[in-house]
């Protein structure tokens, strides 16, 4: 049954363009539709409703309620990035709790199909922009080739993310805590690396590296030409892995940068969403990534190997370590002193 909940959510693309245009006609088999969703907390499940059913010359056919793999169909298509500019948080839990609860009556679980949902890759690596970072983004879009475009495309979005984020953290959120089983994951912090696999550069070096990331070293690593293979990396805490690739295909500059990753810099990697906290956590140059987007994790969890996938990483004398990142939600991405503090705390 999750494959037919999978396949149907696929089949979106009549009700993700309806909602992201308003309450216009739009065409399904031959009959013109116009879509009104009535879905608050206080309604029972499965209450969006065809208004209106109108044959090809306007006739007016009657009403009727969506059901089963339709409602899910529709229900999704309103979880989309394009439907949910100027939706408020409360507007976007409803929302969330009325497609968990079409898929659960389909038989499937909507933790299981909540990769259906999430927005793709692009947008969670525009989540993680900040003001700071967009000067150097817009000149890695002038770029040529595969590299520029990437970087073109997270420019293009970053609107409709930082327009859209607040609403699909909610929807993320609500369909979190409406699985009994997240709750039942460890939560943590959990150590992204073993002691005795790691070392931290001194607070006195902090300065002379990334400000709102730390980049963690390894204490051994494998070497195979100009690939590198590290420990294990693990997750600090439990979440939804929003982003993950491990196909990343590139060299030490950016033309030789050919396609895969989180994109051309950060190579390999996963980016975990802990609903709990509404914070992010990014962890780039991987090697091997062991998980994928819409799964969800415990802390310590293993999210795959430490390597020097990603431009930077790949010049001589770059690799070694693992890049982290911790972003919250609403307050911004953490010092390199804060990530070095908590890490430093992690038992």
């Amino acid at each position: 049954m999750t494959t037919a909940i999978i396949a149907a959510c696929l089949l979106l693309g009549f009700s993700a363009v309806a909602l992201a245009k308003g309450p216009e006609a739009a065409k399904l088999s031959g009959r013109r539709l116009a879509l009104e969703t009535e879905i608050t907390r206080d309604q029972p499940p499965f209450t969006a409703k065809l208004i209106k059913d109108e044959d090809a010359t306007g006739d007016s056919t009657g009403s009727r309620s969506l059901r089963g793999l339709e409602l899910v169909r529709f229900t999704t298509g309103t979880l989309k990035p394009e439907s949910l500019v100027a939706v408020d948080r409360s507007m976007a839990r409803s929302r969330a709790l009325e497609w968990s609860k079409a898929v659960e009556a389909e038989g499937s679980s909507p933790e299981e199909a909540l990769g259906e949902i999430l927005p793709s890759s692009i947008w969670f690596q525009a989540r993680l922009i900040t003001k700071r970072d967009e000067s150097d983004l817009a000149l890695d879009a002038k770029a040529a080739d595969a590299y520029g475009k990437v970087y073109s495309e997270l420019k293009t979005t970053l609107a409709t993310t930082r327009a859209t984020s607040a609403a699909m953290e909610a929807i993320i959120t609500e369909v979190w805590r409406y699985s009994e089983s997240a709750a039942r994951l460890k939560a943590g912090p959990a150590a992204v690396l073993k002691t005795r696999d790691r070392w931290l550069p001194a607070k006195s070096q902090l300065g002379s590296s990334h400000q709102y990331a730390l980049d963690i070293f390894f204490t051994g690593i494998k070497r195979h030409g100009a690939v590198e293979t590290g420990p294990t990396i693990r997750s600090m805490s439990r979440g939804v892995v929003v982003a993950a690739a491990g196909d990343w295909n590139g060299g030490d500059k950016p033309s030789l940068y050919r396609a895969g990753g989180l994109s051309p810099k950060a190579g390999n990697g996963a980016i975990i969403f802990d609903p709990d906290q509404g914070r992010y956590y990014a962890y780039f140059h991987l090697s091997d990534v062991y998980v994928r987007a819409g799964q969800v994790v415990s802390a310590g969890d293993a999210l795959g190997k430490g390597g020097n996938s990603g431009i930077n990483a790949r010049k001589k004398g770059h690799g070694g370590h693992v890049h982290v990142e911790i972003h919250d939600a609403e307050g911004g991405a953490w010092t390199s002193y804060k990530i070095r503090d908590f890490i430093v705390a992690i038992r």
